[in-house]
């Protein structure tokens, strides 16, 4: 195993008896981990016996191919064409080459910014990158300043920003070494550093299956002068936001020249309806101020030790913030989740007692399956 590359995910889509060969050789010989062509999780590249367009493919010939073959599949975009069993120490080569060849697959990523300072933004953030890595994908969120709630007090060391100010090839070479595990939930990786007006990092290429950033506070239009309210700073941007996190007070208008889904954390001095009516549109998710939400993040545990029944309602909520495309300089104009990722965030929605003890990671949340009730 010394190719440097153990643990990447390799899609296999082979017939028999060269799908089995194949699949004994990366393992033993490189430590990839093998998948179906399309996951879950999303495969870096796809070892079959063709061209396909889920992932860079290396094409696998069963005996040497023809030379006007190989040069056809090339042309069709194979990344390599490799004869099986002959040239099968090349297959060694193949993710360093996804990367020389422009970083690779888009990865699906999720903008998520606030209404303002203090709204949860960064708590929405992280429980929605939980809630997508607790089926087992590979999730990174990308973090500023409120990466204390996850536990990072002080991201030191290169970050996000720096990563913003890579080639993209390199950026998605670095990622891997620079994210750290979020405590108490496998599969999802924290990558801080994000500090407000830093670059926004192109995520195509990152060896992960999904990215939530939080963007902090998004600039638009200045409420309405009804409300007799003094125009907030600019702080941030909201081209390509595809979430907003939202209070319940007159900075909700910020949203209302965005056309993403809206999440509205508790109470404030708007009704509900006075709030739909300033952001032109119901939310899509009304989520409770809690005290356990807020112990969670004073203990750095967020979204491991989130209330289950606060993460409850935020999946219930799934289908209608994801339904946005995401950014176009990121994804392209594909929805956030393929159909196998999202039946599996469905399928962790239909369990409300066993997914959401282990997603709050709270002894109350494992022996109530209605989860907590603060």
């Amino acid at each position: 195993m010394g190719s440097g590359t153990a643990g990447t995910t390799v899609g296999v889509a082979l017939g028999p008896p060269v799908s089995d060969e194949v699949t004994a050789f990366v393992e033993a010989e490189a430590g990839w981990r093998v998948v179906g062509a399309e996951g879950p999780p999303r495969p870096l590249l796809v070892l079959a016996d063709r061209v396909l367009a889920a992932a860079p493919t290396v094409v696998i010939c069963d005996g040497t191919p023809e030379p006007a073959h190989e040069r056809e599949l090339l042309a069709q975009g194979a990344l390599d064409v490799i004869g099986w069993p002959a040239d099968r120490h090349r297959l060694l080569q193949a993710p360093a080459r996804v990367r020389a060849v422009g970083g690779g697959r888009p990865v699906p990523t999720l903008h998520v910014a606030g209404a303002g300072g203090g709204v949860g933004t960064t708590t929405v953030a992280l429980a929605l990158a939980g809630l997508l890595a607790w089926p087992g994908l590979r999730v990174v969120a990308v973090l500023g300043p409120g990466a204390v709630l996850a536990g990072v007090p002080t991201w030191q060391g290169p970050g996000a920003a720096e990563v913003a100010a890579l080639p993209t090839a390199e950026a998605a070479a670095e990622v891997a070494a620079l994210c750290r595990p979020a405590p108490g939930l496998h599969g999802l990786g924290l990558l801080g550093g994000l500090w407000p007006g830093a670059a926004i990092p192109d995520t195509a290429g990152w060896p992960v299956d999904a990215v939530v950033i939080d963007r902090g506070v998004a600039a638009a239009p200045a409420p309405a002068a009804a409300f007799d309210a003094a125009p907030l700073p600019e702080t941030g941007s909201h081209t390509g936001v595809d979430v907003v996190v939202v209070g319940a007070d007159v900075r909700c208008h910020l949203a209302a020249a965005m056309q993403a889904p809206v999440v509205l954390v508790g109470e404030g001095p708007l009704a509900p309806r006075q709030v739909a009516a300033l952001l032109g549109r119901p939310p899509a998710v009304t989520l409770p101020r809690s005290a356990r939400v807020a112990r969670a993040g004073a203990l750095g545990r967020v979204p491991a030790a989130l209330p289950g029944r606060w993460l409850r309602e935020l999946r219930r909520g799934l289908p209608r913030l994801l339904s946005r495309s995401t950014d176009a300089r990121t994804v392209g104009t594909g929805p956030l989740l393929g159909g196998d990722e999202a039946a599996g965030v469905a399928g962790v929605a239909g369990h409300h007692g066993s997914s959401a003890s282990g997603a709050s990671g709270g002894s109350d949340a494992r022996q109530d399956p209605q989860g907590p009730r603060s």
